[in-house]
């Protein structure tokens, strides 16, 4: 009888073993004949979220069960790793021209900071321009042109202290950056469409908290506006984690750009600032902003960057990583 129950525990145990985990098995494999992607979503661990299969690829090694620091830094790396960078003539001059098309007129690029058409009785002031009105040579009348705002002002990434200069942006035709101060100056994430004599009144003042039209407040600062501020909350955000590391650290940090609404309490650990958070929170995605991702998001396009805006494909991202007002959460379950 022992012996039988021996061989029947044996029997057991085979069997189990065969029924165990398969798909945590390490096989070899020949390359090209990886096992394609799952049905399911293809990130590492999609955590609270349901993966848009639009960007399972692209966020296939971010872990979403993470948060704070640690997902900060994994987006960190994969907007970083996947930027190709781009000549900032012609090539950011021809990806604005589809990524910022009016969608009520296709002869025309939209413009940030524009104002609502019944409140715009100046040029400066207008939301939309024709594409071939643009500054690409710096004559003519700037408020009848169009040009590329650096959202985050090109001088206000400059720490004597840390040796960080000024973002650069070098026009010479076909010229591919390669200092970070020009890959950061050529960043596609941070340039969108303006007019020419608009771009000039905001020059480089920081941006503050308002409402209404964009604005300067006082003489020092800025006010994108009701309709903008969100698209500028992301790009900041793009921006602060994008060149984190760069330059001895911080190099495009919200602190440098914005000013906290709470003096006391406004600047978070990280640097990131409570005006930024409450912008993301208060004005959702827009058509362009996802317009322009899509593009720059597809490295097959002939001026598409590669990397995408984690914060444009869900908002929710920001209020996971810094807290603050919680913000549209896109990728809900």
């Amino acid at each position: 009888m022992k012996t039988k129950h021996f061989l029947f525990f044996i029997g057991l145990l085979a069997l189990n073993s065969s029924c165990t985990k398969e798909d945590t098995v390490n096989l070899p494999t020949t390359p090209g004949t990886e096992t394609p992607l799952p049905d399911k979503d293809s990130v590492g661990n999609s955590g609270e979220f349901s993966i848009p299969k639009t960007y399972e690829v692209f966020y296939k090694e971010i872990d979403f069960s993470k948060e704070k620091m640690e997902l900060k830094q994994q987006l960190a790396l994969l907007i970083t790793k996947t930027h190709k960078p781009l000549s900032y003539t012609s090539g950011i001059w021809d990806a604005c021209k589809i990524t910022d098309q009016d969608p009520d007129n296709p002869n025309n690029v939209l413009l940030i900071y524009g104002w609502p058409d019944k409140d715009a009785k100046e040029n400066r002031h207008k939301r939309s321009m024709p594409k071939d009105q643009m500054n690409n040579v710096s004559t003519g009348v700037r408020d009848q042109k169009w040009e590329r705002e650096h959202v985050f002002a090109k001088s206000l990434a400059v720490n004597n202290s840390l040796k960080q200069l000024a973002l650069e942006a070098n026009g010479s035709k076909g010229y591919i950056p390669q200092k970070i101060e020009e890959i950061a100056g050529h960043d596609a994430h941070n340039l969108r469409s303006i007019n020419g004599s608009w771009n000039s009144t905001r020059n480089n003042r920081k941006f503050v908290d308002g409402t209404g039209n964009s604005k300067t407040i006082g003489t020092e600062y800025w006010y994108p506006g009701d309709e903008w501020k969100g698209d500028v909350a992301r790009m900041m955000m793009y921006m602060h984690i994008r060149y984190e590391k760069e330059n001895g650290g911080g190099y495009t940090k919200a602190t440098k750009v914005g000013i906290p609404i709470n003096e006391k309490t406004g600047i978070l650990s990280d640097e990131m600032i409570d005006l930024f958070l409450k912008w993301n929170a208060e004005d959702p995605v827009s058509s362009i902003e996802i317009k322009r991702n899509e593009y720059h998001g597809d490295k097959n396009n002939v001026n598409g960057q590669g990397n995408r805006n984690p914060f444009i494909d869900n908002p929710y991202l920001a209020t996971k990583i810094w807290g603050g007002p919680i913000a549209e959460n896109k990728w809900a379950k």
